[in-house]
């Protein structure tokens, strides 16, 4: 539906494939419920960079068949290429709007189902907005019950040359508008995010791909990304982190030291799949990968 043509409403609500966000904008969501009407566990997505919720479709067939008692909701991220406000996609006013509707998005999906645990599950950029979010609830907001962080983005510089990255980062603060296209940071580059390397190609395809993003968000991700490890070390809800070994955006070492920062009694899980690659749940061990997701989630109380 046409952004332009819809009336905000007074407050948020969850429609059938839509929901109103705080500030009166719809985005569009996906589910995956078990035939039981009560679900013991919901599971709330939130999607990477020029990715939507579908990504979590093979995850939601998952656990239709093998984890009956969860369900799986998730929302397209504001600013993506799913973003109902066309001029919008590929830039984000402020990351405090992401967290912001995740916690509007979970708030409604709480109200069907109010008995259930609540977990957050994000995605390489959706890694970084679920463990802001836990860590900047907005007020009388209820956070999740664990979190899951699949290929989380940890210091961008690291794929970057050192001028670029400043660069990028003062260009930002003078022209956050300006549009660039990942690849421009990277010397062109095509990264491999799946190990047949199909995914990519076919993604550039998708009508929600998006080719440039502004150095405002860009700036924002890289700051988040920053101060991940500051955050890990004041987390205290249970945590599972995912991380393929080939995983071009981080290093499985800067995960580690990364993951090492949460404290020394936190209920904290990381596995890494030496041969898989940014995508997780587009790869070929994605199979394995679901069962350990589904045996950690049967554990959180």
């Amino acid at each position: 539906m046409n952004a332009s043509n819809q009336t905000k409403p007074a407050k948020p609500y969850l429609a059938e494939k839509q929901y109103a966000s705080f500030d009166g904008d719809f985005l569009g969501y996906r589910k995956w419920e078990p035939k039981q009407r009560n679900p013991k566990m919901i599971v709330i997505g939130v999607h990477g960079i020029s990715g939507y919720a579908g990504d979590y479709d093979n995850l939601g067939k998952h656990f239709l068949k093998q984890h009956t008692d969860t369900a799986l909701y998730a929302a397209d991220t504001r600013g993506q290429g799913m973003d109902p406000v066309v001029e919008r996609r590929g830039d984000i006013r402020s990351p405090k709007d992401w967290y912001r509707d995740l916690y509007t998005f979970t708030g409604l999906v709480r109200k069907l189902h109010p008995k259930a645990k609540v977990v957050w599950f994000g995605e390489s950029m959706g890694s970084l907005i679920v463990l802001h979010a836990y860590h900047h609830p907005p007020h009388g907001e209820s956070k999740p019950d664990a979190l899951v962080m699949a290929s989380p983005i940890i210091g961008v510089d690291e794929q970057l040359t050192r001028w670029k990255y400043w660069t990028a980062k003062v260009s930002a603060m003078l022209m956050p508008r300006l549009r660039v296209s990942l690849e421009t940071l990277s010397d062109g580059q095509r990264p491999v995010v799946t190990k047949d390397d199909i995914h990519e190609q076919q993604a550039v395809q998708n009508p929600w791909y998006i080719k440039q993003y502004t150095l405002r968000l860009l700036l924002h991700l890289s700051r988040m990304s920053e101060t991940l490890g500051d955050l890990a070390a004041d987390t205290d809800c249970p945590v599972l982190v995912l991380h393929g070994g080939e995983d071009i955006f981080t290093s499985e070492e800067r995960v580690k030291q990364w993951f090492g920062r949460f404290p020394a009694d936190a209920d904290a899980t990381r596995k890494l799949y030496p041969d898989s690659y940014h995508l997780l749940m587009y790869d070929h061990e994605r199979e394995t990968i679901f069962g350990d997701v589904s045996d950690w989630l049967r554990k959180v109380k």
